[in-house]
């Protein structure tokens, strides 16, 4: 071996012990890990409204009109957002859940995601009902008067 590939190999060794192991299956910390894996993508790839929902609340607590009139506009984006919630991660997680048999173990909510990711309550309190509302004017479930439809 050369004194350069040697010199190489050491420093790479330290990088190589250093990688992510996947803990033992159905442990805590795996489950904590497939979790954490599964709603950090899902963050990344949401960052941007993420932030949006972070704006919405102001430093008084109170819902900021104009951020939640510019976030009525995003509506589109708000229902994929929650649409892609239900249709991928809480899959991913429930098939996580599924290989171990502990459904106790995942306790997965958009809200206590979105408050993991720093969105304040008051935002939060303003997202979910928009969510659902929109989610039932799609599905057609809610009337233009405001009263469900069964």
């Amino acid at each position: 071996m050369t004194p350069r590939l040697t010199a190489l190999t050491l420093l790479l060794l330290p990088l190589a012990a250093c990688a992510t192991v996947e803990p033992d299956p159905c442990s805590a910390e795996w489950i904590d890990y497939k979790t954490d894996k599964i709603l950090r993508k899902f963050a990344s790839e949401n960052r941007g409204l993420i932030n949006d929902f972070r704006k919405l609340a102001r430093e008084d607590g109170e819902v900021d009109p104009f951020v939640a009139i510019a976030l009525a506009r995003k509506s589109n984006r708000i229902q994929t957002f929650a649409d892609s919630f239900n249709r991928t991660v809480l899959p991913e997680l429930e098939a996580a859940v599924d290989q171990c048999g502990r459904h106790e173990e995942f306790v997965p909510a958009l809200t206590a995601f979105l408050q993991d990711e720093g969105v304040s309550e008051e935002a939060i309190s303003w997202i979910i009902p928009f969510v659902g509302v929109m989610t039932e004017m799609r599905d057609g479930t809610f009337d233009l008067d405001g009263h469900h439809q069964d």
